[in-house]
């Protein structure tokens, strides 16, 4: 094994660790202001709210070493300290510090599964799997010294499409437009604007719909064969299309390749289907 697989393991076991953390602490710390109540020790209840303050901010922190920000995720310090600078009865206090607890593994469990694993996990020597080096060699002269910001508009899209946020997704390839840039790239923006706009909306099919032209042939990484339904050739014109947005990505803003690395799966599977 590598150093640089083994600071990823690392990572991710520090990332699981305060996972854990979360819920450990925000219920843990006031379970344990119910023992010690039952046992006759009269304490302020408020004082046991430090762990939910704590599990605020840890899952703030988790939130924040994400390539795509959960504002929700990082603004539970502040509800936290709002919620409970106030003294309260015993009761009241212990409903409220559960319920936010609940609140704060709820919240968790949607950030683990929506917006994707830390950021410091690939930006430490991870590389391009196989398929995607050729694929990136394959179209460096097409985006070598592509603008920067078309190519940093095409790395948000494809980190929007990949967790499912096709609404924002359809927003941020049409407000490419008028940009100066390569017809081909146009196209595979304008591409994945249609497709994410009928998913978002669960629209049928368009007819006709966008298709890349003879000339982008040599950019494409799946050429639909005559046999395809039509379905399937729809569906390939999107997988070229975000590849193609990928190529351009990579080439031209170097500063979002480690959220490019965090959507490898995903770009894997396009390749692969």
């Amino acid at each position: 094994m590598t150093l640089s697989h083994t600071a990823i393991q690392s990572d991710r076991k520090k990332q699981q660790y305060l996972e854990i953390a979360v819920p450990l602490l925000s219920f843990g710390v006031s379970l344990i202001g119910v023992l010690l109540w039952q046992m006759g020790m009269e304490i302020n209840f408020q004082f046991f709210s430090f762990g939910c303050v704590l599990g605020s901010c840890i899952l703030a922190y988790l939130a924040w070493i994400r390539p795509k920000k959960d504002i929700v995720a990082l603004s539970t310090p502040i509800y936290a300290f709002i919620f409970f600078v106030v003294p309260t009865d015993f009761i009241s206090g212990l409903y409220l510090q559960l319920l936010y607890a609940l609140s704060l593994t709820l919240l968790l469990i949607r950030l683990k599964y929506r917006f994707g694993t830390c950021h410091t996990a690939v930006s430490r020597g991870l590389e391009l799997a196989v398929p995607l080096k050729t694929y990136i060699e394959k179209t460096c002269d097409a985006f070598t010294g592509i603008s920067p910001e078309p190519a940093h508009r095409a790395a948000v899209v494809i980190s929007q499409f990949s967790t499912g946020e096709y609404g924002q997704a359809a927003h941020a390839a049409g407000s490419v437009a008028g940009q100066e840039t390569s017809p081909a790239l146009s196209r595979a923006f304008a591409i994945v604007h249609e497709h994410a706009t009928v998913l978002e909306h669960s629209l049928a099919r368009p007819e006709p719909y966008l298709v890349f032209l003879p000339e982008d042939e040599s950019l494409l990484a799946k050429i639909p064969a005559p046999a395809y339904s039509e379905d399937r050739k729809f569906d390939t014109q999107l997988d070229n299309a975000l590849l193609i947005l990928f190529g351009a990505a990579w080439h031209g803003s170097e500063a979002d390749r480690p959220h490019l690395l965090a959507c490898q799966t995903f770009l894997l599977k396009l390749l692969n289907e």
